[in-house]
């Protein structure tokens, strides 16, 4: 594999992380409704012209890599630069941060040896849709993003006919077809053919989610674009697979292959080990006994079942709509929300309930 291989994925990755990062800016700033968390009370009061300086400067690093010769130094400056941000508010802590962040790290560390770098990313892309496949094994897979987003919004398909057909279960083919083309990935020496397997799923993942689909979580778009280039680039000529360089290389075998095992049993953040679109956790509603105004555009109607009352905010929706980015779906972080917002609008004002629509289970924070 050539240096001038790698400049392309670096490339690549610098040009889809600047037009994701420019698509969520309002993820990287303070100006926003959505609050602002950090994962230590000491990093609380940070000032607001801060944030956006790493904002600016990780974008003008992200461009110069694009446009012009790629140093080592610059790439370290742009690593520490995201980690510092990312320590300033958890919802910066986007599986496509965490994707870009390893490419980054794995190239500063490997910038002579643009072999291992090859190496390294096929072993990260393979647990990528490893652990994004057995995170999807569930129902609340099959009832949420299978029945409810797929079936039914996309295709319109009603739920006579997906009865009849006994369509419901055909869901877990997509977990198993994620997995099985892991594995090969892995292990097949037909990885090239893999790899266009792979580009269809992203593909298909676009016409379901994108523009011409259900229009749901824009900032994942340049994500499966970059992606589908990570792989031409990385497939483009077979992998050497090197004993040695895995060995000397083995803490991203730990925080790739061992880590996500723990996110099956809470003990590892669930974004970190890619568990996408599977349907597993609650959601969050924000109930406010009063109308408050700067929440008028998040407001539904159709979630009074969870609050009882017409001034209801959902999580998801409130993060995806505004600042372009998903909630972290963990509980301490919603903890942390849940007391922000009470500090905020007074605990006699504001209700949080965390409801998980399947089991329809609800606990309130």
């Amino acid at each position: 594999m050539k240096r001038k291989d790698i400049s392309y994925l670096i490339r690549i990755i610098a040009l889809f992380w600047f037009l994701t990062k420019i698509w969520s800016y309002k993820t990287w700033i303070t100006e926003r409704v959505y609050p602002v968390i950090p994962p230590i009370e000491t990093l609380e009061n940070i000032p607001n012209f801060f944030h956006q300086f790493l904002f600016s400067f990780s974008l003008l690093c992200l461009l110069t890599v694009f446009f012009f010769r790629i140093h080592r130094w610059l790439l370290i400056a742009l690593f520490f630069s995201e980690m510092i941000s990312c320590l300033l508010d958890t919802v910066r802590w986007q599986p496509w941060e965490y994707m870009y962040l390893c490419f980054l790290l794995m190239v500063i560390i490997n910038f002579y040896k643009p072999e291992n770098i090859i190496l390294l990313s096929h072993l990260f892309l393979v647990s990528i849709y490893l652990f994004s496949g057995l995170h999807k094994i569930n129902r609340d897979f099959l009832s949420v993003v299978w029945l409810n987003m797929f079936l039914i919004d996309f295709l319109g398909l009603s739920m006579e006919f997906i009865l009849k057909y006994k369509l419901f279960f055909m869901g877990l083919l997509i977990p198993v077809i994620e997995i099985s083309l892991a594995l090969l990935l892995l292990l097949s020496n037909y990885k090239k053919t893999i790899s266009y397997l792979l580009i269809t799923m992203h593909i298909s993942i676009l016409i379901f989610i994108g523009p011409f689909g259900l229009q749901y979580n824009s900032v994942v778009w340049p994500w499966n674009l970059a992606i589908i280039f990570i792989i031409l680039i990385i497939y483009s000529k077979p992998i050497e697979f090197s004993y040695r360089t895995v060995t000397h290389n083995f803490y991203w075998l730990v925080l790739w292959f061992l880590m996500p095992v723990l996110s099956f049993f809470d003990g590892w953040y669930q974004y970190f080990s890619f568990n996408l679109y599977s349907g597993k956790g609650d959601q969050m509603y924000i109930c406010f006994s009063d109308t408050e105004k700067e929440f008028q555009s998040y407001f539904e109607h159709s979630a009074n079942h969870v609050c009882g009352t017409a001034s209801v905010v959902n999580l998801q929706n409130w993060a995806l709509q505004e600042i372009k980015s998903a909630p972290i779906p963990e509980t301490e972080i919603y903890n942390k929300i849940a007391v922000y917002l009470k500090q905020k609008y007074g605990n006699d004002k504001v209700k949080v309930i965390l409801y998980n629509p399947n089991r329809k289970v609800k606990k309130e924070l």
